[in-house]
């Protein structure tokens, strides 16, 4: 029996690669199906010698979209430009990573093309309390930093399609060759060219997950409460609040509505929260 970690599923074939960096074709064993227990890319697994997966060890963490397992951390990936940051969507991605209980870290890629906002974007997120990298793939910049933190961990990309995610990866490695792909004049988005969550080594002990784009994102099951706590802004400023929990929005008396307007939490962040919670109320009453 090998342990390893399943880094790619294709056509109901898992292939795990073990310590000693050999990959493996495996089967799913049957009474594994029976428990419907659904094996995801990122899973720790036991093989037998013939090939098929025997016992699946206990998740660190996972996230449904996409459908990966034992995150370390995920890299954000936004671009300065081409496509333009959209504080929204980001803020929904952040959201979606802290619920999960991965820590993120965020990169503005093409930053040799940024601007003020961009800056400006970048000081909000910084403040915050985010790691935060400012990488260029045709200056080089923010590559050896990027490497840096990759070093020792399992990390996910996540981030719009366009932003330079695989092209980032290419200069990480450029053994990876990952398929970059142009971004669309008409649409300023990219197209998807990763179709499968899929794990690579970057060396002995750091892996690369490459995901499909988050184009599906969602925050079903979770309450305003919880939502509250994946702004990490809002918990320097909570515990002045008159009610208990406290929404942050409508409510007297709020620490944190005093903290917008002596300007220690960021409007648009602010924004971004009330979007979300406001959809998150939609879906409970559905």
């Amino acid at each position: 029996m090998k342990q390893g970690v399943v880094i790619k599923n294709v056509n109901g074939y898992f292939y795990v690669q073990t310590p000693s960096g050999d990959v493996h074709e495996c089967k799913v064993r049957g009474r594994l199906k029976k428990e419907r227990y659904s094996l995801l890319v990122g899973d720790t697994v036991s093989i037998t010698n013939d090939g098929w997966i025997d016992s699946i060890e206990e998740r660190r963490n996972s996230l449904r979209r996409p459908a990966i397992a034992n995150i370390d951390q995920v890299i954000v990936v936004v671009a300065a430009r081409e496509p333009d940051i959209h504080p929204l969507l980001l803020d929904r991605l952040l959201v979606m990573i802290h619920h999960s209980h991965i820590p993120p870290i965020l990169v503005i890629n093409k930053y040799d093309l940024h601007t003020e906002d961009t800056v400006k974007l970048k000081s909000i997120y910084e403040n915050i309390g985010y790691t935060v990298l400012c990488t260029s793939t045709y200056t080089g910049e923010g590559i050896d930093e990027l490497r840096y933190v990759l070093h020792g961990k399992i990390s996910a990309f996540a981030g719009p399609s366009g932003v330079g995610k695989s092209s980032l990866l290419n200069a990480v490695d450029p053994n990876f060759a990952f398929q970059t792909g142009a971004v669309s004049d008409k649409i300023k988005r990219g197209r998807h060219t990763t179709r499968h969550a899929s794990l690579y080594s970057l060396d002995e002990s750091s892996f690369i997950m490459d995901t499909p784009g988050f184009s599906a994102l969602d925050h079903t099951g979770m309450t305003v409460e919880e939502l509250v706590h994946t702004f990490p802004e809002f918990g320097d400023h909570d515990r002045g609040c008159k009610f208990s929990p406290c929404s942050h929005s409508h409510e007297p008396i709020c620490s944190v509505k005093e903290a917008l307007a002596g300007g220690q939490i960021s409007e648009q962040r602010y924004q971004s929260y009330l979007t979300i919670k406001s959809e998150l109320e939609d879906q409970r009453r559905r």
